[in-house]
């Protein structure tokens, strides 16, 4: 596999032989990776909780009333 001329030899990770991302952490920084990993999969899948539309009218009222705050104060 790595015996082509034209590729290196892949170098040894500086994480160990033996790790592996999917294995549990035992450590501290090891269980907030894993719960950030989690979290990122969470939001991959899911989807948003609001459509785009919705938040954009939101925002646009906001500015809106702020505006008319603004101009009749």
């Amino acid at each position: 596999m790595y015996d082509a001329p034209d590729q290196p030899p892949p170098k040894p990770s500086k994480l160990g032989a033996d790790f592996n991302p999917d294995r549990p952490a035992r450590s501290r920084q090891g269980r907030r990776l894993q719960r950030i990993r989690e979290e990122i999969e969470r939001n991959r899948t899911e989807g948003p909780k609001y459509p785009t539309w919705l938040l954009a009218l939101v925002l646009i009222a906001i500015i809106a009333a702020f505006v008319l705050i603004v101009i009749y104060a």
